[in-house]
């Protein structure tokens, strides 16, 4: 019988039997292999850490079944129409946390066969982070300023590098995760608060300081620390989904500096930048060994584990990026 995990109530998760729907024409039966938590949006909707009136507060409710968004599985069976994908096939898909799936053909990306499984589970959050990369024209750049190295700041990290940005530095309170954002193509990080780096990251572009920041934490405290450490007329590209925006307020350095900001989200597909379009680049760059994802994983469950591995997700997620549910033999 397929399983998923669902949040059944507020704080609550277990792993439950469901019913999947029929094939249609288009579809293809998905069955599940690896799936990875988005650990800040997973967790918001989780505890309900969000303010009335906000997307999140529209879009979630309790039960929840929408667990997560990333996943990797081989197809077992092709709908009458559909021609993209045969049976045995690897694929990626932007799906919650399950043993199989349903959904139609255009909805996955292939896995080409020389990318380790686990590893395409970030093709999700590639392109939440991605977004900042075309947000900044990380091409074009520099020096580009990380804030946060969760699993959204990692690929940032990794983007910019891909991308030839010179100076990449990354901050975060948490040394492991800075350690992994080092292997990842940061050329410096900054352990503590961004508050009490200023000095430091004021020596960036040549003590120009950072002429683009990005902040990845969804924390709504940051918005306004981001904004004191830019740049005069630099650009602050706003990629963390805070739960509570309306605490991120301006400050006086938006006017003083003539700052620019700019919010993107994963949502934003722009100039044909779609998720199949850009799972191949990023596959693509992994296959070819320009972006390194060794040691993103850094915890793995199984499936009937699932509330220890939010419980690791919410309480000790300084010492996390990817927790990934192996789910073969399960369903």
């Amino acid at each position: 019988m397929p399983k998923r995990i669902v949040f059944p109530s507020k704080g609550q998760v277990e792993l439950q039997s469901f019913d999947l729907p029929e094939l249609a024409p288009e579809d293809v039966l998905v069955r599940t292999l690896y799936s990875v938590i988005s650990i800040g949006t997973e967790t918001t909707i989780l505890h309900q850490n969000y303010a009335r009136g906000t997307h999140f507060d529209n879009i979630f409710s309790f039960p929840q079944l929408k667990t997560g968004m990333q996943a990797v599985g081989v197809v077992d069976r092709v709908g009458e129409t559909a021609s993209r994908f045969q049976k045995g096939e690897t694929v990626f898909m932007r799906m919650a946390h399950g043993s199989h799936q349903v959904l139609p053909e255009h909805s996955c990306s292939p896995v080409p066969p020389n990318i380790d499984l686990k590893a395409a589970c970030w093709c999700g959050l590639a392109k939440t982070a991605f977004r900042a990369a075309w947000a900044g024209n990380f091409a074009a750049q520099n020096a580009v300023l990380i804030v946060g190295t969760g699993p959204v700041g990692q690929l940032t990290v990794r983007w910019a590098s891909a991308m030839g940005v010179a100076e990449v530095v990354a901050v975060d309170m948490s040394e492991y995760r800075l350690q992994l954002a080092l292997r990842g193509g940061a050329t410096r990080t900054i352990a503590g608060a961004l508050e009490s780096a200023s000095a430091s990251i004021a020596q960036m572009n040549g003590g120009d300081g950072p002429s683009l920041v990005v902040d990845t934490t969804g924390n709504a405290a940051v918005f306004a620390q981001c904004l004191a450490v830019a740049a005069k007329f630099g650009k602050l590209i706003l990629l963390g989904d805070s739960g509570h925006p309306q605490q991120q307020c301006l400050t006086s350095d938006a006017m003083t500096k003539g700052l620019t900001i700019q919010v993107t989200h994963d949502s934003h597909d722009l100039d044909g930048w779609t998720q199949d379009k850009v799972d191949q680049q990023f596959l693509e760059l992994v296959g070819a060994g320009k972006i390194n994802l060794d040691g993103l994983i850094t915890h793995e469950f199984s499936p009937a584990e699932c509330a220890h591995a939010y419980a690791l997700a919410s309480e000790n997620r300084h010492q996390a990026v990817g927790i990934l549910y192996d789910w073969k033999g399960h369903g």
